[in-house]
């Protein structure tokens, strides 16, 4: 009985040592929560990172969180209040500078200026007023014109430009739109009995959620690139509002929001020859190479039409780090995941599959680097012209990034251009009418009107 009873304590000592040993293990361990949206593809690609992260750093445990983004600020309101925030995460741009003002971002600049991270480009990271990088986007994302190239092969005309040199002006653009917006009847817009009311074929679609970059081929914009004088009631701009709405009430190659229903998402409305031309972010690409891959979509890539200059605008969600109290030990821990989520090395995965691009500047001068970036089955050999030269030329830096007044403006800016689309009034009007008043009356007189 002694021996059974010694035995037994010995054991019961040895369990007991095992627990405390799991325990003490344990507490080296630092968990952090990452907060993101987005589609099944780009969960799965999320996930993938996350867990890649995970086995190369066994003292660090990231939990990814899924947050739709049509709540996603909603949802981290109530996180704040709470004081549950995430450690890091996605943020909606437009939506920034709020939460920089009230001191619960934390400022990047370190992370960026010392030697865990290698230079970004200038135009990826979110800073307002010389003030804290607030956030800095992981993805570099430009747009581009995509096309159906059998489309243009059976209407007989040629390819867009993959080469800025050799861009559309706009009056080009408009021609070739005519020529591939196609009735039931198959009579294209040029036509004399061309039936505006019964198209089959689209010659272009998705503009006006992306007009910045017209706005900017024109010289105009929104708001000056220092944040401080308003553009947006300039001539150059208020063309371009009017030139955008045209092709959907004047030329008639653009669907109108009541038609907008009838035209699937970039991928679908192209593969099924439902428009010959989107204008779209890189990040299309992810659901674009699945359409060639699968479905046989015979897909290109060009630059944008242009009016004075070319230009293009960039996008890209930025990630953040959230103020939220913790020890230096966790802190550490947050700049190894952000470290290893802003290095395109890590994320080989999604700037594979066309979901990111890289926010270097090496990756878009180091031959090696640009075919590790596009040697896939999903780039098409056009690619490298029309979306990385572009990129590293032509790229001027979206306002979402520096003006602090994005959200409120966005709010007047957004509606009132609605009146445009919906053929209510015309550019001038909007502007003169609806928009200036409104932005007066919330800014005063900090912006010339």
């Amino acid at each position: 009985m002694k021996t059974v009873y010694m035995t037994s304590l010995f054991s019961i000592l040895i369990l007991l040592t095992g627990c405390f040993s799991s325990s003490t293990s344990s507490s080296t361990e630092t968990s952090l929560r990452f907060t993101y949206w987005g589609g099944p593809l780009e969960r799965k690609a999320i996930e993938t990172l996350i867990d890649d992260f995970n086995q190369k750093h066994p003292t660090i445990e990231v939990h990814g969180q899924l947050v739709p983004i049509n709540n996603y600020v909603e949802k981290m309101n109530v996180m704040a209040a709470s004081k549950t925030l995430p450690d890091a995460g996605y943020f909606p741009e437009g939506s920034l500078y709020p939460w920089v003002e009230n001191e619960m971002l934390q400022d990047l600049t370190p992370l960026l200026k010392s030697d865990q991270t290698e230079e970004k480009l200038d135009y990826t990271l979110y800073q307002f007023n010389d003030g804290p990088i607030a956030g800095g986007s992981v993805a570099n994302e430009v747009m581009n014109l995509y096309y159906n190239k059998d489309l243009f092969e059976e209407a007989g005309v040629e390819l867009p430009p993959t080469k800025a040199e050799d861009a559309w002006t706009w009056d080009e653009f408009v021609e070739v739109a005519k020529e591939l917006t196609v009735d039931r009847d198959g009579r294209n817009a040029n036509d004399a009995d061309f039936d505006s009311s019964r198209i089959e074929t689209y010659g272009v679609s998705n503009f006006t959620g992306w007009i910045d970059s017209f706005l900017y081929s024109n010289n105009g914009g929104f708001v000056s690139q220092d944040g401080k004088e308003l553009l947006i009631q300039s001539p150059e701009s208020i063309e371009v509002l009017q030139e955008v709405a045209d092709l959907m009430y004047v030329h008639h190659v653009m669907p109108t929001p009541s038609d907008a229903s009838t035209v699937p998402a970039t991928d679908t409305a192209i593969l099924t020859k439902r428009v010959a031309m989107v204008v779209d972010g890189q990040w299309a690409m992810q659901e674009l190479g699945r359409a060639t891959l699968e479905d046989g979509l015979n897909l290109g890539i060009g630059v944008l039409p242009y009016f004075q200059k070319n230009a293009t605008t960039n996008y890209g969600t930025p990630i953040v780090a959230f103020e939220t109290g913790k020890d230096e030990k966790h802190q550490e821990a947050v700049d190894t995941f952000l470290a290893f989520i802003m290095n395109p090395e890590n994320v080989m995965l999604l700037i594979n599959e066309g979901l990111w691009m890289p926010n270097e500047k090496a990756w878009y001068e180091d031959t090696d680097k640009i075919n590790r970036w596009i040697d896939t089955p999903i780039h098409p050999a056009e690619y490298e012209e029309a979306v990385i030269d572009w990129a590293r030329e032509h790229v001027v830096q979206n306002a979402n990034y520096f003006w602090e007044d994005r959200q409120q403006a966005g709010d007047i800016i957004g509606p009132a251009l609605d009146q445009l689309w919906l053929n209510n009034k015309t550019a001038e009007e909007v502007v003169e009418e609806d928009i200036l008043p409104r932005m007066e009356r919330q800014f005063g007189d900090k912006y010339e009107y």
